[in-house]
Order: structure tokens, then sequence, then C-alpha cells
């Protein structure tokens, strides 16, 4: 996200349609992410070319683990019993969400501080290699914690929406103390998923919630 783009890019084009399963950090009961993430849309209004993310399908990917109809149950409860285990030693984080990014195909604010969720990152990744192996789970990317307010569904000149949306809002904290595994799927221009279950910081798995 970073040096700024110059033109922004149709973040659907080349999206599937298969389910996959997915580690996200959901924000349902963190009202201040979402009323961050509410005041960038509201910049944005008005600007073409962008989908805005309803506050119920706010995310932070965490990683991304492989499509649905590839991962038996058994592998599914395996993921999340493995990253439980993972997280076992971690307290609950404490983040902050001021800083807006772009990336050509999205606006975003970006959770910081940085290293205090990369220890969930690689919690998830862990698990995911070690219940589905190397081959299946495939490589780790560079990964920059964010929540997506709004996809951009067009080809356009990045810097009105940058003017529109600025470089900051008032910081807002929410707290990070559990990650969820969902089956994840595209739905025309937005995504929606259903919670498998969640593995808390502190080590405990639960199941459907």
């Amino acid at each position: 996200m970073s040096p700024l783009p110059e033109r922004m890019a149709d973040h659907w084009w080349r999206r599937p349609g298969r389910r996959q399963y997915v580690w996200h950090v959901l924000f349902d009961n963190q009202p201040a992410a979402r009323e961050a993430v509410r005041e960038v849309q509201n910049r944005m209004a008005g600007l073409a070319g962008f989908d805005l993310v309803p506050g119920p399908w706010l995310h932070m990917t965490t990683r991304i683990v492989g499509f649905a109809d590839e991962i038996s149950g058994a592998e599914a409860s395996d993921l999340v019993t493995t990253a439980a285990d993972g997280l076992s030693g971690l307290a609950p984080v404490q983040v902050s969400f001021s800083r807006i990014g772009f990336h050509p195909e999205a606006v975003v604010l970006v959770a910081q501080p940085v290293p205090s969720l990369l220890p969930i990152r690689r919690a998830v990744c862990d698990a995911t290699r070690q219940v589905l192996g190397p081959e299946r789970a495939g490589g780790d990317e560079e990964w920059i914690p964010h929540v997506t307010a709004a996809y951009s569904n067009a080809d356009t000149p990045a810097s009105p929406v940058i003017d529109a949306a600025g470089r900051t809002v008032p910081a807002r904290d929410a707290t990070v103390s559990r990650v969820d595994l969902v089956i994840q799927e595209r739905c025309g221009h937005s995504y929606r998923w259903e919670k498998v279950a969640a593995a808390r910081l502190g080590g405990i798995a639960s199941r459907g919630e």
C-alpha cells in the first residue's frame, strides 16, 4: 500500500466464485472500529467506482486456507484446534485504527501496531501448514493487517479518492481476542461467509458462534 497508486483497478475481475475457508478477525462487537470505517466511507460518499463494505461484513483477513471443496470437515476441525493451541500463550491484543491505506483495488484502515498482531498471524499460518501440509497450504505472503472500507470496481484515477478519503481518521481502538475460521464466498460485489468456529487467544476453541 505504498507508494500511493496512480490508478484504481477492478478488485472483482479475477476473484473466484468458489467457497473458501479463510481465517478472519471479525468486528461484530467492536463499534469503535466500525465507526472508523464509516468515517472513511462517509468521506467517499458520491465517488463512483467503489463498493462500500457493510458493517456486518467488515473483516481483517488473516490467512486464506483453501477451497472448501478441497478441505474435509475433519481437517477444518483440526485447523481450529491446532490454531487454538498456537494461540494459547497470547493475551488479547489492543489495536488502533487511524491510518488510511490505499491499494489499487481498495481503500483500507491499517491496524496498528502491526508487530502485536504478527503472533496471531503466525499461529494460524502454522496451523494451516501443520494440518494441510506445506504443499496444500501454499506460501505465506507479506501481511499488512487491515480492514477494507471500500473495494474498487473500476479503472479510474486514484487521486480523487485519495483526496476525498484523506490519510488518517481520529484513532479508534479495538480488541482482538479471537480469530474465526469461516467459509467465505463472493456474492456479486461483496463477500459473505458462514462462521465455522473460533480460535480464541488463550487457547480455547469454540464452534458456531
